[in-house]
Order: structure tokens, then sequence, then C-alpha cells
């Protein structure tokens, strides 16, 4: 598993968007560490959603910025970063057990799932093969 350091967010961000990064940690609102991603907002021009997980080794981040929503690893994403570091946590594996997500996929009714899981199965081809091959427990 990889972890959370000054030079790993350097590294993925690039010297000018890491020292920006630095002047931001302030500007974190709203952090939350979830399952499997940590979430916040980033006061900037605006408010900018950011979430920082791991594709493997990878610690990927998201922001809803101009320059994060060309696919950079921006100094909000540096800033949250940061602000996990200097609270001694760390982004969770990609691999960590959802419980929030489990827990709250129990409370909805069959079909409110079955309607989440077609609007996500008829746009993405291997979930939708997934499903067809799937065999029905209660029939047996």
């Amino acid at each position: 598993m990889s972890t959370l350091s000054t030079d790993l967010l350097l590294h993925r961000a690039g010297a000018k968007s890491y020292w920006r990064g630095l002047t931001y940690r302030d500007a974190v609102l709203e952090l939350r560490v979830h399952s499997r991603h940590v979430a916040a907002l980033v006061r900037g021009n605006d408010d900018y959603a950011v979430s920082l997980s791991w594709d493997g080794s990878l610690l990927v981040g998201e922001c809803s910025c101009p320059y994060g929503d060309e696919g950079f690893f921006c100094k909000h994403c540096v800033a949250v970063g940061l602000v996990l570091l200097e609270q001694g946590t760390d982004v969770p594996p990609s691999d960590a057990e959802d419980v929030e997500l489990r827990s709250h996929l129990a409370s909805l009714n069959a079909e409110a799932l079955r309607e989440l899981l077609y609007e996500h199965a008829a746009r993405d081809a291997p979930l939708r093969a997934r499903i067809m091959r799937a065999t029905n427990p209660s029939a047996n």
C-alpha cells in the first residue's frame, strides 16, 4: 500500500502547483475521509470539489477547478493532501471495505436499486455483460 507524503504530492503536482498548494491549506473546507477516498471543498476563486484516492500505488487527485478539469493534479489537491498529512491521516486504500456505501445500498428499496443499476449498466458494457451472465439465486 502506498503512503501519502510531501514528496509524493510534489511528484504528482510538480513544483509550481505544489508550492501554490502550500498557500491553500487554510482554504480546505469540509474535509471528509470516506471508505475509499477523501473528499473536500477548497475555497479559491470559487469553491472547488476535490477528491483524493489511490489507483494501485498512484495517488489520483480530481478537482473541479479549470486546471483539475484538464486532468492535472492541481494546487487544491495538494492543499487537501497537506491538510491530511498535518492531521496524521492518509488516503484510504482503494480496496478498503466501503462500509458507507454498503449501508446506504442496504437502505434503498429494490426498485431504486434496479433503476440505479440499469442507468449504469445501460452505459457500461462490461457491467451489462456481468449482469446478463449473473444467475438468479431465487430462481433455483
